[in-house]
């Protein structure tokens, strides 16, 4: 069969239409929704320098700590929705700590995600001028101290929040302890069907475990992890006030740590059971990808959070989830809410600038000082 060349050159116009006709539409999808993660894909971030570049230089942390992440947790790029119900004020962060990790753990958590935090209380027995520490008077330091500082601190600031206009109280609580990576914007989501003036224990990763203590040996309840965390309602906290103390005094063992599933006890008795919520996940995400699988661990792609969180990865996971977040904001052309984070995130560094200033001392200058491995 053969072609004229006028006949060829309407089918070579037509393929080519169609082709070009694809490449534009697609450059213009791109353009109007530049799918890109800043971390993972996107190409020449900043200016390369002439020097040589340290080990705490942008590109060469993210070659070595940062883009490990691109493989392992949920990646979404776009259609962010903001929590509708509660704002992030109206959580208030109840911390497990202890004086061992003030100069860890507890200042990692404090330089990251909590800098961003408006209402937290670190309880612990011993008073720090670096950080908020609420003092638990004679609770300890040790793993038995956890009910101590549990029940006699949520008596703290229950007695605090009283002192307060009842529209600047807190609605929830969160207890955590202090190698726990938290990203509130995930969380407060889990929320969103929840009314704070009803008593509730919400949680997602939880065990089962008999109630100890005098007559209750019979009762099992199902405990939401103080590593993961948990919630519980401001009408919860107020149901309970009138009992911690005779819990922690008379009635839970003396020789038990295992606050959480106390603190379930004393709700089941009260008539709350746990409310399960899903994303609250109990190790890294290393561990988390290689224990649950990637399905289950990508089936939610706004994680509340990761337990037994080293201080250097509290770091890594914190300038990662940040510049995640911009990327969904950017991609969404949401300017506003964008304006709103990066304004919120320089303030909170400034402030954390001048901490930082009045606490540190730099060590002397002389050739024998060695300065720290990088």
């Amino acid at each position: 069969m053969q072609y004229n060349s006028r006949t060829v050159c309407f089918i070579l116009g037509v393929f080519f239409t169609i082709i070009i006709t694809y490449y534009f539409s697609n450059t213009i999808k791109r353009l109007r929704n530049p799918i890109e993660s800043f971390i993972c894909e996107k190409k020449n971030r900043f200016f390369i320098p002439t020097a040589p570049l340290s080990n705490d230089s942008f590109d060469v942390y993210r070659k070595e700590n940062l883009e490990a992440y691109c493989s392992i947790i949920p990646i979404p790029k776009t259609t962010w929705q903001k929590p509708q119900r509660y704002a992030e004020s109206d959580v208030a962060f109840v911390i497990f700590t202890a004086s061992k990790f003030f100069h860890n753990r507890a200042t990692a958590m404090r330089d990251t995600w909590l800098s961003r935090i408006s209402n937290y209380y670190y309880l612990s027995a011993t008073p720090y001028p670096y950080l908020p520490v609420t003092v638990v008077p004679g609770a300890g330091e040790d793993k038995l101290s956890n009910m101590k500082k549990l029940f006699y601190g949520l008596q703290m600031i229950y007695k605090q929040q009283m002192t307060m206009p009842i529209e600047k109280r807190q609605k929830w609580f969160y207890i955590i302890g202090c190698d726990t990576f938290i990203l509130p914007h995930h969380l407060l989501k889990r929320l969103e069907k929840y009314d704070y003036t009803q008593p509730y224990l919400i949680g997602g990763h939880s065990g089962h475990h008999g109630c100890l203590g005098k007559s209750r040996s019979q009762i099992e309840v199902e405990f939401p992890s103080g590593g993961a965390g948990f919630f519980f309602s401001m009408k919860l906290l107020e149901n309970m006030q009138p009992y911690l103390t005779d819990y922690v005094e008379n009635i839970w063992p003396n020789n038990s740590e295992i606050s959480d599933v106390a603190l379930a006890c004393l709700a089941k008795e009260l008539g709350v059971s746990l409310t399960k919520e899903i994303a609250f996940w109990a190790h890294p995400p290393a561990k988390v990808l290689r224990g649950n699988g990637h399905k289950v661990f990508h089936e939610h792609s706004e994680p509340n959070g990761f337990h037994y969180i080293k201080p250097d990865e509290m770091y890594a996971l914190d300038e990662f989830y940040v510049n995640q977040h911009m990327d969904r904001l950017i991609n969404d052309k949401n300017w506003e809410e964008f304006i709103e984070y990066t304004r919120r995130f320089v303030s909170s560094h400034y402030v954390l600038l001048r901490k930082k200033r009045k606490e540190c001392t730099l060590p002397p200058i002389g050739d024998e000082v060695k300065l720290p491995k990088n």
